[in-house]
């Protein structure tokens, strides 16, 4: 009765994940958004030449993937991943002292090679580390929490600025990052190692037996396997159309303040949209994993993403159709943050996962990460981001197709090999 009595250590877990996600990847997810319009407005710069800044984030990220993974893995995560987040922090208290867009790169120099430690990577690695069932869900609700701490910080933000600025919104987020998640990464997170337990579910692998022989038959690559077989660069591929197409609606919030010319506290509700579309997609994408297979949380995306920007384009006539319109894209915006870790892990499996989602996301994040300023070159070179609308919807299609192949195949793959195996006995 104890035993059951004492929560699981995995569960402090959570709530460590769940503090980075409401403090500093809320507030570095906030610093773009509300503040593209009034920066660009009194640096006299172009959108493209701000929104670079994170790009260099995403490149400097990417860059440290593997080192990041190594790290996360061998060393003690709580000090690893709190380091990182003061980084982070200190990063974005820095950007309300600039007075050159130039000076912006040096902020997404600093935060992207802390989010190595704190993002995208990290988080997958950490809720795999510790769960051993239900990952899909739990990771979607991290996730899905992180979604709604970028619907406050999208509100806050927009009365910051209103009311005292653009610098002093960004000092203000920035401490509130600091307290919000530095305190809780270096108390509550630890390896399963440090806090002596065994994951979530462990101990009731015994149970699945059939599944685990499978796994230990041929289902988890090394890395060697892995990067040696066509099917990973089909999945591979996906993972990238994802990383560059998520990035557009980021940029649905700018469509409205500038193209469409609305104020900048209604620009802030299209952001919350956005984001209360990406909790329910989070809680949506990991429980469709988790009941119906990666495919269907694919297809999920594909369509929920079609139909949102399909609909955005009804905003010239009545900016109000902008409002539910990027709702619905979000319900596919997780794709990237949750569907990619999902399909990665159902092509490689668990075994060396870590180590091979790294190096994917090092290449995801470098290509489409890197490329997230050129979103901004369809208002730059045409005055308008509809180009960038279409291409959204055909990235998410391939993705949809491409993830599809891969998993088809490595299934096929599996059987083939349980048959021989069979046929040996």
């Amino acid at each position: 009765m104890e035993k059951r009595k004492k929560m699981h250590y995995a569960w402090k877990v959570v709530i460590a994940c769940i503090a980075i996600k409401v403090g500093s990847a809320g507030v570095t997810m906030a610093c773009m958004g509300n503040f593209v319009t009034p920066i660009v407005k009194e640096l006299g710069c172009q959108v493209s030449e701000f929104t670079m800044f994170t790009s260099i984030e995403a490149i400097s990220m990417a860059l440290l993937y593997t080192f990041a993974a190594k790290m996360l893995t061998t060393k003690k995560i709580g000090l690893v991943v709190g380091i990182a987040s003061v980084a982070e922090v200190t990063g974005v208290l820095m950007m309300s002292s600039y007075h050159s867009v130039y000076l912006f790169y040096l902020s997404g120099a600093i935060i992207g090679i802390a989010q190595a430690f704190t993002g995208f990577v990290a988080i997958p690695i950490i809720i795999n580390m510790w769960f051993k069932k239900n990952a899909g869900t739990v990771l979607g609700v991290v996730v899905a929490v992180g979604s709604a701490a970028i619907v406050f910080y999208s509100l806050l933000s927009a009365q910051l600025i209103t009311a005292f600025g653009w610098r002093q919104a960004y000092l203000i987020m920035g401490i509130m990052a600091a307290v919000l998640t530095i305190p809780a990464v270096f108390f509550l997170l630890k390896s399963p190692e440090e806090a002596g337990c065994m994951p979530y579910g462990a101990d009731e692998e015994p149970v699945h037996r059939e599944e685990r022989n499978i796994v230990s038959d041929g289902s988890s690559l090394t890395k060697k396997q892995a990067f040696a077989m066509p099917l990973l660069y089909i999945a591979w591929l996906a993972c990238v159309f994802y990383s560059y197409g998520s990035g557009v609606q980021s940029y649905t919030t700018t469509f409205f303040t500038m193209e469409l010319g609305q104020s900048i506290n209604a620009g802030s509700v299209v952001g919350v949209c956005a984001s209360l579309g990406g909790i329910l997609s989070s809680l949506i994408i990991g429980k469709i994993n988790d009941k119906h297979g990666v495919k269907a949380g694919l297809l999920w995306g594909a369509v929920t993403t079609a139909a949102g920007y399909l609909l955005i384009f009804m905003g010239y006539a009545n900016p109000m159709f902008v409002f539910p319109s990027v709702f619905i894209v979000g319900l596919g915006s997780m794709m990237y943050t949750v569907q990619c870790p999902l399909l990665a892990r159902k092509v490689v499996g668990d075994e060396h996962y870590a180590e091979i989602w790294a190096r994917m996301m090092m290449i995801n994040s470098l290509i489409g990460g890197g490329l997230y300023s050129s979103i901004g070159l369809f208002y730059d070179k045409s005055g308008t981001y509809q180009g960038a609308f279409v291409m959204a919807i055909v990235l998410y299609a391939a993705a949809w197709v491409l993830g599809s192949i891969a998993i088809n195949s490595r299934d096929r793959q599996l059987r083939e090999e349980r048959k021989d195996r069979k046929l040996n006995l």
